[in-house]
């Protein structure tokens, strides 16, 4: 294990080229840095207020509150708090906890993102995982997020891509802007009192929950809130939901995640020590969640579809009844795919309908 402190000014400019293992910062009052690895080489340099970092193995820093952060990559999971700076983060090869900080812009990251409190805004270019954003004074720019998102107090404009599922709690800013789009769910949670232009697009079940507002069919929908002063459009896969009842919102909105800061301190123990329980502890808990949450939404998704496939036969039905009262020859119909056989298959196998109700649904869809 190596360790080392250099004294420095208030906003010192830390440069880290690599971390090959995890990564823990943590911003202080004192003007220095405090560096300690559990590798055999740990290097810091400093020029004028320029601070160079080098080592080979996990790395836990102590900095000024106000230092400016640059680090090209991590190849383990990574968290840093309470810094008021610029951080700005390349490669993250695992998790990135974000707690209490100024403004942070990332390039990738390959696990989960978890962000409490940015005061002065978020942009990432890529989330291979989930990602959890709260509190964020500034524009929120995720460009592509492979699972899921949970957001919500945000302050200012927000744009992202979502690859799974978006649950959102939203109070649209005067002239802000909010293009949001996810290949699954949506799920938005609106003030009573909310202010905004709406244009909203869902792929299935378009719902609309708001005080006075009409219900109403169809799958796109343009609303204005107020005076309309923000701009929404919200574009889902699946289905998209807007509510403004805190009850209903709470009960749909089952998923959110955390990740820790790494390294907290277990009283009694070496501080090496504790990191290593906290940390391999903190991971197996986290890919259990992962892998529930996972289950979960796979089996919504294929709830979601056996519906579609009931609501395709019932308008085969309809449609088939039309033509035989009027003596009108049948248009014919796409054919069967494959996904809605092993649905239907599936319900048969797990006993949620019978071997003739599998047939009449069978029969349906290919009429």
């Amino acid at each position: 294990m190596k360790q080392k402190t250099l004294s420095v000014g208030k906003t010192p400019a830390l440069s880290i080229d690599l971390v090959p293992g995890d990564l823990r910062i943590t911003g202080w009052d004192r003007d220095e840095i405090k560096a300690k690895t559990n590798g055999s080489a740990l290097e810091m340099t400093a020029q004028d207020e320029k601070v160079t970092l080098s080592c080979d193995g996990d790395l836990i820093l102590s900095v000024p509150r106000a230092a400016e952060i640059k680090i090209t990559s991590v190849e383990g999971d990574a968290s840093l708090r309470v810094l008021g700076n610029a951080l700005k983060l390349g490669k993250v090869a695992g998790d990135l906890a974000l707690r209490n900080i100024g403004q942070a812009e990332i390039e990738k990251v390959n696990g989960d993102l978890v962000v409490r409190h940015a005061a002065n805004g978020l942009q990432v270019s890529q989330i291979d995982g989930d990602a959890s954003v709260r509190d964020v004074g500034g524009d929120v720019q995720l460009k592509k997020i492979g699972s899921d998102l949970h957001l919500r107090n945000v302050e200012d404009s927000v744009s992202t891509q979502v690859g799974a599922d978006a649950v959102l709690f939203i109070n649209p800013q005067e002239g802000a802007k909010y293009n949001i789009r996810a290949d699954s769910d949506i799920l938005l949670r609106l003030p009573q009192n909310a202010d905004a232009e709406m244009t909203l697009s869902a792929g299935s079940d378009l719902l609309v929950n708001l005080p006075d507002v009409e219900k109403s069919d169809g799958t796109t929908r343009t609303l204005t809130l107020g005076s309309g002063s923000a701009k929404m459009t919200l574009t889902a896969g699946g289905d998209l939901r807007v509510t403004s009842r805190a009850d209903e919102w709470a009960s749909l909105a089952d998923f959110d995640i955390s990740l820790p800061f790494i390294g907290a301190d277990f009283p009694g123990i070496p501080d090496d020590l504790a990191e290593q329980i906290s940390r391999k502890a903190d991971v197996a808990t986290r890919k259990m969640d992962r892998k529930i949450h996972k289950a979960e939404r796979k089996i919504h998704h294929a709830e979601r579809k056996m519906r579609h496939a009931e609501r395709r036969a019932h308008a085969h039905e309809k449609r088939f009844n039309r033509s035989s009262h009027w003596g009108g020859e049948k248009k014919p119909s796409d054919p069967v795919s494959d996904d809605e056989r092993l649905l239907i298959l599936k319900m048969l196998q797990e006993k949620k309908i019978s071997a003739d109700d599998a047939e009449k649904l069978l029969s349906a869809l290919e009429e």
